[in-house]
């Protein structure tokens, strides 16, 4: 198979060698910041050249069209985005880990975080302190908020400008290696969130090497990738060239693809499906499973079907109305999207079919949305009580722990752990975080933070959140986001319980080859059947007491999960019940 990691500076084991595709140039310079210019040897549309004298670390730039610019492919930008580039050897770290279990899908338990605000400093290195932690509640893969380099030293990392740099502000590549080797060593998978749809507006040098971007069609953030005009063919070899990189430098484990429907090709193969099928291909070379989890709001199955089925082939994707619907209905919502969701039944016909607009009407969107979800097994959709969107794009970005009962919260938690789909938690919910998650970021462009803060606000508009959202650029808008890890008595509970409910999952509903399914709703009471196993959950909406006899093995209000019954047969507050039939 094509070796589409020879983009970029890599190390080959006595020098480093350098290629850039950069069609539209006659000539390309290497500018070493200690040294003499030397011109790149231009083959077609790339040019290259063997670096016999440089080492790993040594800064550098480019000449393109008598501009000194940054790699656009560099491996470490270490002063940010107009800082020079780094040769970086990642040859030189020695994995302790060789062979290491990767979950299949059905196995998944995900923890979404961003490295910057999941610890109070923020590093690789004080994240992989809590991966025990974490192996203990029972995750089996972490997915991490991207990390190519973007403006700023803070910032969520959906602008991102360098996509083979991970960010400086996190630590260096090496530690990330390290982070990932520990995931791996307590059988963790770790999954890297990529953005394939769009480059960021800021320090983004991309169109001064070549035609990567396209004026056909818009993102919500500007242009987008030219994956199907003129020159598209380095473009696509490029981004090829990245998904290899992080797959086979670092070892991530795979990726989630943020926002899938703005990712525009009309080429005769789709870049996701040619991405989808090289990533086969280094799964059978590299003898490891590669996961590929598409972010998208159409619940559209044919991300899930292969390409022989006219689909994009991606391994499971995202779900989001399991989550409008309980939000909705727990909170009270009725604004913006929320408005299109909010009975009592909206849940348990999610929970039954996968998705609530199936082909249905949407007032809000004002279209018919979705399709089918039949034939598939349900632990391809991945749901979550929260994650970063649902509660960082909110104006106070408050997290549900914050806008429900605790009796509420707890029910939310089974409804999404035990349910047919693959459950993901964000960070900190598993033991009730109360701390806001903003959007943050930094940037010393006054005019750019400004058109950003106003930005936010206008996408505000459709749900009368109140008109005094947290500055971005405010450092406390940062360091207010980062999880404060109380362990108060409720909070002990809060994990007690999600330890319990994991374990459950592990037990009764990922074991299966096949998840068949019932869902029946009596009342105010959602009962799902899984008969493979004889496990039987009432998910319980109502303050009527409810009693049900026999193996009872969790009732959300017995007193170790912060409630006030000592009866496990007994539920008289909102909650859930595991029990086995038989």
């Amino acid at each position: 198979m094509k070796k589409y990691t020879e983009l970029g500076a890599n190390f080959n084991g006595t020098s480093f060698d350098i290629t850039i595709w950069a069609p539209l140039h006659n000539k390309l310079f290497f500018h070493p910041i200690n040294g003499m210019a030397k011109e790149m040897k231009k083959e077609g549309e790339y040019f290259n050249l063997e670096l016999e004298n440089e080492k790993s670390g040594d800064l550098y730039r480019l000449n393109a069209g008598g501009k000194l610019l940054p790699d656009p492919l560099s491996r470490f930008q270490p002063s940010g985005i107009n800082g020079p580039s780094m040769l970086y050897d990642l040859t030189g770290y020695k994995h302790s880990v060789d062979k290491w279990k990767i979950p299949f899908i059905k196995e998944l338990i995900i923890y979404e975080m961003h490295i910057g605000a999941f610890t109070e400093m923020g590093t690789y290195g004080s994240a992989e302190n809590r991966l025990e932690y974490l192996k203990d509640l029972g995750i089996t893969a972490i997915e991490i908020m991207p990390l190519a380099q973007t403006y700023g030293s803070r910032n969520w990392g959906y602008d991102g400008v360098f996509p083979f740099a991970p960010s400086y502000s996190y630590g260096k590549p090496e530690e990330l290696m390290h982070f990932i080797d520990k995931c791996h060593s307590l059988d963790i998978a770790c999954l890297l969130d990529v953005v394939y749809n769009h480059l960021g507006p800021v320090g983004n040098v991309f169109p001064q090497y070549g035609p990567y971007l396209s004026q056909k069609y818009r993102t919500p953030w500007g242009e987008t990738i030219n994956f199907d005009g003129a020159f598209s063919g380095g473009v696509r070899e490029m981004f090829l060239a990245n998904a290899s990189y992080w797959i086979e430098a670092f070892r991530f484990d795979g990726f989630r693809f943020d926002s899938t429907q703005n990712i525009y090709d009309l080429s005769i193969r789709h870049i996701l499906v040619e991405i989808n099928e090289y990533l086969e291909d280094l799964s059978k070379k590299l003898g490891r499973n590669i996961l590929r989890i598409a972010e998208t709001d159409r619940n559209d199955i044919s991300l899930l079907r292969p390409e022989r089925e006219c689909g994009l082939g991606f391994n499971a994707m995202w779900a989001d109305d399991l989550h409008h619907s309980f939000h909705s209905y727990v909170t009270g919502e009725k604004t913006g999207y929320y408005s299109d969701y909010g009975k009592f039944e909206d849940i348990s016909h999610t929970l039954e079919n996968g998705f609530l607009y199936n082909g249905k009407y949407s007032e809000y969107l004002k279209v018919m949305k979705g399709g089918k979800f039949k034939g598939l097994d349900s632990r391809l959709l991945v749901v979550s009580l929260q994650n970063h969107d649902q509660v960082g794009n909110r104006a106070m970005g408050e997290r549900i722990s914050s806008l429900t009962s605790f009796q509420k919260l707890k029910l939310g938690a089974s409804l999404f752990i035990l349910s047919p789909f693959t459950p993901m938690l964000f960070m900190g919910e598993e033991y009730g975080e109360k701390s806001p998650f903003w959007f943050f970021m930094q940037t010393d462009d006054m005019k750019f933070a400004d058109v950003v803060n106003k930005g936010r606000r206008n996408e505000f508009n459709d749900f009368n959140w109140p008109d005094k959202i947290s500055d971005p650029a405010d450092t406390h808008t940062f360091h207010d986001s980062k999880l404060k890890w109380n362990h108060g008595d409720i909070n002990i509970q809060m994990i007690t319980l999600y330890r319990d409910l994991i374990r459950l999952r592990k037990k009764y509903i990922s074991a299966g080859k096949t998840l068949p399914y019932v869902v029946k709703s009596e009342n105010m009471d959602i009962h799902i059947d899984y008969p493979m196993t004889s496990m039987k959950v009432i998910h319980h909406f109502s303050d009527q007491r409810l009693i049900i006899e026999g193996n009872i093995l969790l009732n959300t209000s017995l007193q170790k999960y912060g409630g006030t019954n000592n009866d496990k047969t007994i539920m008289e507050e909102p909650g859930s019940m595991v029990f086995l039939t038989r």
